[in-house]
């Protein structure tokens, strides 16, 4: 029942989980206010290096999302092929 709740690798939801922490910090220190270019500077990286590590952690057959999204370009050669 809980792995249809939490989908995808533990390891991703400890790395969200432990980025909350300080994301709560620079919050309550107005960061994202005194501070801008820096904190967006960050913002990006962080998020790239997210995206490149969930990809390389992540196999080709799993579940990422909680519903399949369907590209409607290969649907339609789908229908021409079958």
């Amino acid at each position: 029942m809980i792995k249809k709740v939490f989908i995808g690798k533990p390891l991703h939801w400890i790395v969200l989980t432990v980025l909350m922490i300080p994301g709560y910090f620079a919050g309550n220190a107005v960061f994202h206010t005194t501070n801008f270019v820096p904190w967006v500077s960050i913002l990006f990286g962080l998020t790239f290096l997210l995206i490149i590590l969930f990809w390389l952690t992540s196999n080709k057959d799993d579940i990422l999302t909680r519903d399949l999204i369907i590209d409607e370009d290969e649907a339609k050669l789908r229908e021409y092929v079958d």
